[in-house]
């Protein structure tokens, strides 16, 4: 039997807005979000970049206000998705299970700067000066920021959830493989339900150039997005989903899918996304382990 779950609840953060009928119908009439990011020294940079979420949104999901400061854009994005998926959910969040797919590793802004500066002679990196004054320099809370499992631990800290969970980081399927171990945890009884979703953002100075460095095609982006899935029967459901299993046998590069032009390249959001927007399916993943996999979005 194909193992299935029910989607209960669903949080959009992109550049075309946060409700998925309403975008999903603006991407069908080809409405679009690109337009020149005014980046400094980077003129001719395209993409379609969110418009907030301002700080009176983000303290809504904050436990503590002062630790906006902490988070990275991923997460900015993330808290407010991850608590509209949430939403009345009357189960018990300690068993909430809590799954996400992230970049490897966003870049800082500028804040590590003077300690690599320190740290290099002549261009090059020098460990010994890296443990000296390099360490001196650099900001103690950056790895809040740029560790790729803190979007997981932001949330579990503010909305309080704390069942089984996992961070998938790396490729543009990470968001997949997130889904794929939420839906078999979920279908295994690991956890009564859980939160799966992916962030990414690709609109900053570092990633835009990151992507001109590799070649990316198509303007960048950046979105959240976060299902609450659930038991099939559970009511409230919107729609299913159902993991087709390794080996798939599926046309097109599995390790891609066709990004919403209107929303740039969202990178590990793209795959829920597509999901999410009632794109077409299966949409297809491959995994950490090279093996082909599936997910199929049923009504």
């Amino acid at each position: 039997m194909t193992p299935q779950v029910a989607v209960t609840g669903v949080g959009l953060v992109c550049a075309l807005g946060d409700d998925p009928a309403a975008v999903a119908a603006r991407l069908a009439a080809g409405d679009t979000a690109v337009g020149p990011l005014g980046l400094p020294g980077l003129p001719d940079a395209v993409g379609a970049r969110v418009p907030g979420p301002s700080p009176k949104e983000l303290r809504r999901w904050l436990v503590r206000r002062k630790d906006a400061k902490l988070l990275p854009r991923a997460a900015e994005l993330v808290l407010p998705a991850a608590g509209r998926a949430l939403g009345d959910w009357p189960g018990d969040r300690e068993q909430l299970g809590l799954f996400f797919g992230v970049r490897r590793e966003p870049p800082d802004t500028g804040e590590a700067d003077a300690a690599m500066v320190a740290a290099c002679v002549d261009g090059r990196l020098s460990p010994a000066l890296l443990a000296g004054p390099g360490r001196d320099l650099y900001p103690p809370l950056l790895p809040l920021k740029t560790l790729p499992n803190m979007v997981l631990a932001h949330v579990s800290i503010n909305l309080g959830v704390m069942g089984t969970g996992d961070t998938c980081a790396g490729g543009p399927a990470a968001g997949l493989t997130a889904l794929r171990a939420a839906l078999w945890a979920v279908v295994e009884g690991r956890c009564p339900a859980a939160l799966v979703g992916a962030a990414d953002s690709h609109v900053d100075g570092g990633s835009v150039r990151d992507r001109a460095r590799l070649r990316q095609p198509g303007p960048a982006g950046e979105a959240a997005i976060v299902l609450r899935i659930e038991p099939l029967g559970a009511p409230g459901a919107l729609f299913h989903l159902a993991d087709l299993g390794a080996g798939l046998d599926a046309p097109g590069d599995p390790t891609r899918w066709a990004h919403h032009a209107g929303l740039g390249d969202c990178g590990v959001a793209d795959g829920l996304l597509a999901l999410a927007l009632g794109g077409p399916g299966p949409v297809v993943a491959r995994d950490d382990d090279g093996t082909r996999a599936g997910i199929a979005r049923t009504p």
